[in-house]
């Protein structure tokens, strides 16, 4: 039953995933993507291998998703260089 919840949520963020124009809303999707599929391991594979692979992917993917954290922090300090926006303003 677990199994099929957590199949049906990587379907909808997968769909959401792919629908969002934003890239900071996409990388939250994928984030939960990676976390759904931990839980699948360790909810599929169930022996003490299956919990260290869950375990191990999990962290992996902690790690992964405070990467993205610190590199959307990091650009709200980027300045962007638009061209259109240029034109427009000597216009």
């Amino acid at each position: 039953m677990f199994i099929e919840i957590i199949g049906v949520i990587i379907i909808l963020m997968a769909i959401r995933a792919v629908v969002a124009r934003d890239r900071a809303e996409k990388l939250l999707y994928i984030n939960v993507i990676g976390f759904c599929i931990s839980a699948l391991v360790a909810l599929y594979i169930q022996t003490p291998f299956g919990l260290v692979l869950a375990a191990t992917f999990f962290i992996t993917s902690t790690i992964g998703s405070n990467a993205i954290a610190y590199t959307l922090d990091s650009l709200d300090d980027e300045i962007i260089y638009d061209k259109d926006v240029e034109e427009q303003e000597e216009n």
